[in-house]
C-alpha cells in the first residue's frame, strides 16, 4: 500500500485536496486492510490503494453524516431526518472495491458492516 497514491485517490474521491486534513482517516484505513489481508505479501497489490481510499472516504462520510443530523433552529438545535447521500454512495463505493479485494482479504465481516442491516457493507 502507498500513502501518497492512497491519498491521491482520496483527493479524487472527494473531490478537493484534502488529504493532510484527513491524513487520520487515512492511516487507519492502511492499518484496517492490513488487518484484513489474508497474506502480508499481497500488500502491495495496487487494487488495496483503491480500497485504502474508499475506506477513509467512507470514515469521513460517517462523521460529516453525524455532524449533519444536528439542525440548528430558532428553538436550539434538533435531528433531521434526511439522508446523506454522499454517505450513501460511499458505502455503495466501499462495497464495490470489497468486492474487487476480495480474494485478498482473509474474511467477509468487517467491523463497518456490522453495526445493523442497514450498514451492511458485504
Amino acid at each position: 500500500m502507498d500513502v501518497q497514491e492512497i491519498t491521491d485517490l482520496f483527493e479524487l474521491l472527494t473531490g478537493e485536496q484534502n488529504g493532510q486534513t484527513y491524513y487520520n482517516f487515512i492511516n487507519l484505513s492502511m492499518y484496517e486492510v492490513s488487518v484484513m489481508l489474508r497474506s502480508q505479501e499481497c500488500s502491495t497489490d495496487y487494487r488495496l490503494n483503491f480500497l485504502c481510499a474508499a475506506i477513509a472516504f467512507y470514515r469521513v462520510q460517517q462523521m460529516l453524516a453525524a455532524r449533519e443530523r444536528a439542525a440548528v433552529t430558532y428553538a436550539g438545535k434538533m435531528l433531521k431526518e434526511s439522508q446523506n447521500t454522499a454517505y450513501e454512495y460511499s458505502k455503495l463505493l466501499l462495497r464495490d472495491y470489497l468486492q474487487i479485494c476480495n480474494d485478498l482479504l482473509k474474511c467477509q465481516n468487517f467491523v463497518f458492516s456490522s453495526f445493523s442491516g442497514e450498514e451492511d457493507i458485504t
